[in-house]
């Protein structure tokens, strides 16, 4: 039954991504332990395991997550419905405890922890429950669960030790499959959603929050990895925007390469020549999955091009022909730039169009936002407009309830206050534009999981985000992520700090930390840092948050928080302090658990015989220690020649020892083996 109620934990934790389609299936697995033992029952059995198989991969296809989880599901149940022995249940149960494991990933850390929980409790069940097939008792499930628990202690330590010292390993581990070439379609599920992919973007449609975990692309950096915060994929660049929708030009949509190529440049030297300098630059090789369009995703922005591409006119790196399968590509990229020169005329409209009768309180508040920044230019314009977006109260949340009026936006910024990186950076383009700045919205992916002890980054689609582009007419398209003036904690590289509360907004703007035309945050890259509000004190009493300490130091210590807490302050050698505080203590446990043995072990003698063995003990400390063979008249003879003064007292404890040993009426003679061993042990200490 234990083994049972873990697969039945596995289905429910798989129970969000299996299509209604395999549940059928999966109930015909159980119920198949009722058909008879008989050879064919198993050739039906595997029968039905590969057509369920053959038809989720060509459903789903062959290499998809859907179609391996079935798989797994449906060999841990039809395991289970032929398995009749005690080993072969416990080998059931520990694989369904793998699948529970897995099915974890999709989800919350609340319930990540009670299906912990459930687990360990049926494992500790499964390993307390007797092997034979007689009925299990309460006393019996007592005992079975007692001895569980005695070794589930003793292997605590040990776990702790490994769990603190192992290095960590970011995401599940097929991630680290797909860093050494296991191919990409193992995490992707195809789709034509999320930012980064669509030709039309509506704000707050796509919502790829943190649960989406298939992989877009792996890159491979050479010598020198930087923070990921400061990783921008770029994708598709909007312009066309009708109040609701963004929408790319025609030639996007329809993957038109070689005519936007027209447009763009076929050399990065050519496109280099436009810009006024670069900095940091970083090769890398990527690895992208398939997604029907032209973008092969780069870092902003490009230096080095790879065969059949070229630099769009928005900057990105485009193929000459749609990705329909997985590409392995090389670029070069620099993270620092400054782009001037001359904005043309048509582009310039293109970039400050908005539609008539749309977001009125949005535009109205870029028009006062030019009025009250006339004398500083674009850049206290831009700050300015930051500052209030700090100020606001507003929220980032991957999974929120869009506004889905005409006026969205406006609903957005003054009255929900929460949404997306997507629905931050649209207004942003929006409120930018309504004060005559020329703005564009970017889409693509920021930051990614770095891949332990490895040059490898792995790109989700959890990682897709959006921010904006503001043209400045000293130092040309300039990024401005807002999402880094809402929630700094969210790509810093310390601990979340709690945000500042609501203040007025200031009438004038604050001076420019940097005259970098492209200034970034440290380490997040980007306009907004320079800005960024400062953390409040925490309160002086707060009740502990159990769920947080969890979340922090189980759920969530990646390798860069183990780092952190392993090399102490300043990067020194607190992991020495820790294995050495760890090897004591591990060491007087298991000394106590001897002791703890040691005693237990005694006290299952009898009363007379711990009385004999005491009086032995300190007789051997005088060196008169019993002999292996040797009677109890013999050992007092012996003594009585060494130690006349003895005699007596060791004469009378040997007569009542062989008296309850070997006598007749042992009950009788017991009182006066303690009583004669005090007596003897009373004249040894006094000498």
């Amino acid at each position: 039954m234990t083994a049972l109620a873990l697969i039945a934990l596995a289905l429910f934790a798989h129970a969000p991504s299996l299509p209604l389609a395999a549940w059928p299936a999966l109930g015909l697995a159980l119920l198949s332990r009722r058909l008879p033992r008989r050879p064919w029952v198993s050739a039906l059995r595997l029968l039905g395991l590969t057509l369920c198989t053959v038809t989720a991969g060509l459903a789903f296809g062959w290499l998809e997550s859907g179609t391996l989880r079935l798989g797994l599901l449906l060999v841990l149940t039809l395991k289970w419905a032929e398995s009749q022995r005690p080993r072969e249940h416990a080998l059931v149960a520990c694989a369904a405890a793998v699948a529970v494991a897995i099915g974890l990933l999709q989800w919350g850390e609340g319930a990540g922890l009670l299906f912990v929980l459930a687990t360990a409790l049926l494992l500790l069940a499964a390993y307390g429950a007797p092997a034979s097939a007689t009925p299990l008792t309460g006393r019996a499930a007592l005992n079975g669960l007692r001895g569980a628990s005695a070794h589930l202690l003793t292997a605590l330590p040990l776990a702790a030790v490994l769990f603190l010292f192992f290095p960590r390993i970011p995401g599940p581990l097929w991630d680290i499959g797909l860093t050494f070439g296991l191919p990409l379609p193992v995490g992707i599920e195809q789709s034509k959603q999320g930012l980064g992919i669509s030709a039309r973007l509506k704000p707050g449609q796509t919502q790829t929050g943190a649960s989406d975990g298939q992989a877009v692309l792996v890159a491979e950096f050479a010598g020198w990895v930087p923070p990921t915060s400061q990783l921008y994929w770029r994708g598709p660049v909007f312009y066309n925007f009708d109040g609701q929708e963004w929408q790319l030009d025609a030639d996007y949509a329809a993957g038109n390469g070689r005519k936007i190529m027209q447009q763009g440049w076929r050399r990065a030297a050519d496109f280099k020549g436009k810009l006024q300098s670069t900095a940091q630059e970083v090769d890398y090789t990527v690895r992208l999955t398939p997604h029907g369009g032209l973008w092969l995703y780069g870092l902003d922005l490009p230096a080095r091009l790879t065969s059949e591409s070229f630099i769009g006119p928005d900057w990105q790196v485009l193929s000459h022909m749609p990705v329909q399968q997985e590409m392995r590509y090389a670029l070069g990229s620099w993270l620092e730039w400054t782009a001037g020169g001359e904005l043309a005329p048509a582009l310039r409209q293109r970039a400050l169009a908005l539609p008539a009768h749309s977001n009125p309180r949005l535009r109205a508040l870029g028009t006062e936002l030019a009025g009250q920044f006339t004398d500083g230019g674009t850049d206290a314009l831009l700050r300015g407009a930051l500052v209030t977006l700090s100020q606001g109260g507003y929220r980032v949340r991957d999974r929120f309830t869009p506004p889905t009026d005409a006026n969205a936006l406006d609903a957005f910024w003054f009255d929900t206050k929460e949404g997306n990186a997507e629905f931050f950076a649209a207004a942003f383009v929006v409120l930018m534009r309504s004060a005559g700045v020329p703005a564009r919205l970017v889409t693509g992916y920021r930051g990614g999981k770095l891949m332990a002890l490895t040059d490898y980054v792995v790109v989700k689609r959890s990682h897709a985000h959006a921010w904006a582009e503001v043209w400045d007419e000293k130092r040309g398209w300039r990024r401005a992520d807002p999402t880094d003036m809402v929630a700094p904690e969210r790509f810093a590289s310390g601990p979340a700090k709690p945000k500042p509360a609501a203040q007025p907004t200031p009438q004038t703007a604050p001076t420019p930390s940097s005259a970098h035309s492209n200034p970034a945050p440290a380490p997040a890259g980007g306009f907004a840092a320079s800005t960024a509000p400062r953390s409040m004190p925490t309160p002086a009493l707060q009740l502990p948050d159990l769920s947080d300490w969890l979340g922090r130091w189980v759920f969530r210590l990646d390798g860069a928080q183990q780092k952190a807490l392993l090399g102490g302050k300043g990067g020194g050698f607190a992991w020495l302090w820790l294995l050495a505080t760890a090897a004591v203590a591990s060491a007087l446990l298991f000394g106590a658990s001897l002791l703890l043995a040691r005693w237990r072990e005694s006290r299952r003698l009898p009363a007379p015989q711990r009385a004999w063995a005491r009086a032995c003990r300190q007789l051997a400390k005088k060196g008169l220690a019993p002999g292996p063979t040797e009677c109890p008249s013999a050992y007092a003879n012996r003594v009585a020649a060494a130690r006349p003064s003895w005699a007596e007292a060791m004469a009378r404890l040997a007569d009542a020892y062989g008296a309850w040993r070997y006598g007749p009426t042992p009950q009788t003679a017991a009182p006066a083996v303690s009583a004669e061993a005090r007596f003897l042990i009373n004249r040894i200490l006094a000498g």
